[in-house]
């Protein structure tokens, strides 16, 4: 056999592996962890707050939970939070549910507005017995906590109406810079936001405002002179996402 047909029968092996596991990554590749809520708020002062989560899967999953202030790409083990996560780490078998615990430590956090925590779900499925031929793949999803102290003024769910929208300065030639002013002492998450001026559109994901301060997002592409219309899908504390619209003026 010459090294082109060798060539020729790699290729058509690696093409049929490669057929083989697009047909059957609908069936395995599915996450299993179901989580209660999209979003957290942990009031200072409470005892702690309680997460659900469960096993819709067929088979047992092993879970690692902890929280970060921000860098996804952060060391958990190297990781400092006012808050005791627990437990952080357990197995929960098919169609089981479990609890987390959280509670805050104490330690001193802004009191004049929400501070900002990343709740992390790390799910590691089983393989079966003869497993040499699958790839185990692992799941991790992040969800914001906000801790929110005592006497905020005003409503988190009308912060997003006193927003205040500007188009700004340009980080290259010719595109724009949404400047979203937050007065509030809340967060205020977009679930998913739209920026068009004239015939052009900018569509973005997952924005957060921070409160008491300006925002800056990258508008790349959106060329032109002139206002630019706002939509966007905010989550309320309940996580139900509510739309909306503003102008952002130059």
């Amino acid at each position: 056999m010459n090294t082109g047909t060798k060539t020729g029968i790699r290729r058509r092996h690696v093409l049929a592996v490669l057929v083989a596991l697009s047909l059957l990554a609908p069936g395995w590749a599915a996450a299993a962890l179901s989580v209660v809520g999209t979003r957290f708020i942990y009031p200072a002062g409470a005892k702690e707050l309680t997460v659900q989560v469960g096993n819709k899967g067929r088979s047992p999953i092993l879970v690692q939970a902890w929280l970060d202030r921000g860098d996804p790409d952060a060391d958990p083990a190297r990781l400092s939070v006012p808050f005791v996560l627990a437990p952080p780490m357990f197995r929960l078998d098919p169609e089981h549910k479990s609890v987390l615990r959280l509670r805050h430590t104490g330690e001193p956090l802004p009191g004049d507005r929400e501070s900002v925590f990343w709740l992390n779900f790390l799910e590691v499925p089983t393989l079966p017995e003869d497993s040499r031929n699958l790839l185990r793949l692992s799941y991790r999803s992040r969800m914001k906590l906000l801790y929110r102290p005592a006497g905020l003024p005003g409503s988190a769910d009308e912060a997003v109406s006193r927003v205040t929208w500007r188009l700004g300065g340009a980080p290259a030639p010719g595109d724009a810079v949404l400047e979203a002013d937050n007065p509030t002492p809340y967060y205020v998450s977009l679930a998913q936001m739209t920026v068009t001026r004239g015939a052009a559109a900018v569509e973005l994901d997952g924005q957060t405002l921070a409160p008491l301060g300006v925002t800056r997002i990258a508008l790349p592409g959106l060329k032109g002179s002139g206002e630019a219309q706002v939509r966007y899908e905010v989550a309320k504390d309940g996580g139900e996402l509510v739309g909306g619209s503003a102008s952002a003026r130059p």
